[in-house]
């Protein structure tokens, strides 16, 4: 497991989470520090590569966060947290 570094977004943003424990079978999660009432982080679009030249010899994922309300709308409301991952 790998818990990547606290950031505070809002809207939508592509990120790329790489290390060099991550292999290609993982899991990604969010964990929410901060949020407003009835706002969350929706996970998308993950894509995993391999010996990219931004990240020789090691896989790395690039992962849309997208910030959402509860009915999946996006928000403008900013969230804090942290990407983690599990090998699978």
């Amino acid at each position: 497991m790998a818990t990547f570094p606290t950031i505070t977004q809002s809207g939508t943003s592509e990120w790329v989470v790489a290390g060099r424990h991550i292999t290609n079978h993982e899991v990604f999660t969010f964990t929410l520090q901060q949020a407003p009432n009835d706002v969350g982080a929706l996970i998308g679009d993950v894509t995993v590569f391999r010996n990219t030249g931004v990240n020789p010899n090691m896989t790395s994922y690039a992962v849309v966060l997208a910030v959402v309300d509860e009915f999946l709308t996006l928000s403008t409301g900013p969230v804090t947290g942290n990407f983690e991952s599990t090998g699978i």
